[in-house]
């Protein structure tokens, strides 16, 4: 995890590479597969949340895309006050952030779910089972899929001499299969 810290003039600071960082470097980071924590350096809170948001913003709004932006945050918005465990459960199961979801991260967010009042504590291994189960599921259907799309190309591939087809339409469709699996492998 990589330790971050903002000093009381509002910027962030890396003590690993002794320099001064923005929020698009945060952004470049997370993108990049990091876990961050941020520290208030005057009082040593944990301020990780805060800066997530506002990265998220400076990033959602450097899109120029304000529709987005605005349905996005309110939909978190209404979301977080209703039901943070479905919430949770509706990302997990749409692939985001999947990626980086670790066994210890989920049981983190559930124990921080049971000490919110959202999740029982006797609800915790079914909630998670649930989850893993529908997860395993939809890898299954995921699966079937690509090997479906495979096949096909492979009929393709058979009766390419007789269609003139070109090898570059095949490297093209096994290009896409490819990316495919690898979307499919975050969710």
């Amino acid at each position: 995890m990589k330790v971050l810290k903002r000093y009381a003039n509002r910027r962030l600071y890396d003590p690993e590479t002794s320099k001064t960082i923005t929020l698009e470097d945060v952004a470049e980071m997370i993108i990049a597969g990091s876990e961050i924590k941020v520290v208030d350096n005057m009082t040593g809170q944990d301020i990780t949340p805060k800066i997530l948001g506002q990265t998220f913003l400076k990033v959602s709004l450097g899109q120029r895309n304000e529709e987005f932006s605005n349905y996005m945050l309110s939909a978190l918005i209404r979301e977080t006050g209703k039901n943070i465990s479905a919430l949770f459960g509706r990302l997990v199961l749409g692939g985001i952030g999947l990626a980086y979801l670790t066994r210890e991260k989920m049981d983190k967010i559930l124990q921080s779910m049971v000490a919110l009042g959202e999740l029982k504590l006797e609800e915790v291994k079914s909630y998670r089972e649930d989850l893993l189960t529908h997860l395993a599921h939809r890898a299954s259907e995921n699966r079937e899929q690509i090997q479906e799309e495979l096949k096909k190309v492979g009929r393709e591939l058979e009766d390419g001499g007789e269609n003139g087809l070109a090898v570059e339409d095949f490297s093209e469709k096994i290009r896409k299969i490819a990316e495919q699996v690898r979307d499919k492998d975050s969710i």
